[in-house]
């Protein structure tokens, strides 16, 4: 990358198949405050946020959205300065409409009736009548990352660009009549220093 702040995102090279839409990045570190003294660094977390399109065919049929949110619970260990994550189950998911295979339940739980209709863009516009189904974990077969959340070792590889291997956390897809399907994936590291 050329110096500076300001890059062309046409020269962005992630190294990574698929059609990326976004991406950002972020980094945080927790800090404990101490009575009378400077705080204390804890342990740091690198963020990336993807969207992408999940195919490069155009979607037909009626609307469908599914997605999961995988709990970690977090170690650290102060003396080393090691972050641990440890997989706390398959996380909470969810199919509502036509997802045409991209995306299956692995448990299925309980089933409701679900209504999205907005008239921003007029009242010719199409409102979404569907049943939506809960679950627990989920697999993904679709682009640019495919998974299942049964793997304990939840890691998805988004190149070195952005920081090698990273868990996944939070996933959701979206179909809309007459657009690509889109995807968008939240995936966390700890960093060690």
């Amino acid at each position: 990358m050329a110096d500076g702040c300001c890059h062309l995102v046409g020269n962005l090279s992630l190294g990574i198949d698929g059609c990326i839409i976004s991406v950002s990045t972020n980094c945080s570190t927790e800090i404990a405050a101490v009575c009378g003294g400077d705080p204390i660094e804890g342990p740091a977390t690198h963020s990336v946020s993807i969207s992408a399109y999940a195919s490069d065919q155009l979607w037909i049929g009626c609307p469908g959205k599914a997605g999961v949110n995988i709990s970690w619970i977090r170690k650290y260990d102060c003396i080393n300065n090691i972050t641990y994550l440890i997989f706390a189950g398959e996380g909470q998911s969810f199919v509502a409409g036509d997802v045409k295979g991209f995306v299956s339940l692995n448990k299925t739980l309980s089933s409701a009736s679900s209504f999205s209709a907005s008239s921003s863009s007029g009242p010719a516009g199409i409102y979404m009548s569907t049943v939506q189904t809960n679950g627990y974990g989920l697999n993904y077969s679709g682009e640019p990352f495919s998974f299942n959340t049964s793997d304990t070792n939840l890691t998805i590889d988004i190149g070195s660009t952005l920081g090698g291997p990273h868990y996944l956390q939070s996933f959701n897809f979206d179909a809309q009549p007459g657009q690509l399907p889109i995807v968008s994936y939240t995936l966390i590291k700890p960093l060690d220093i």
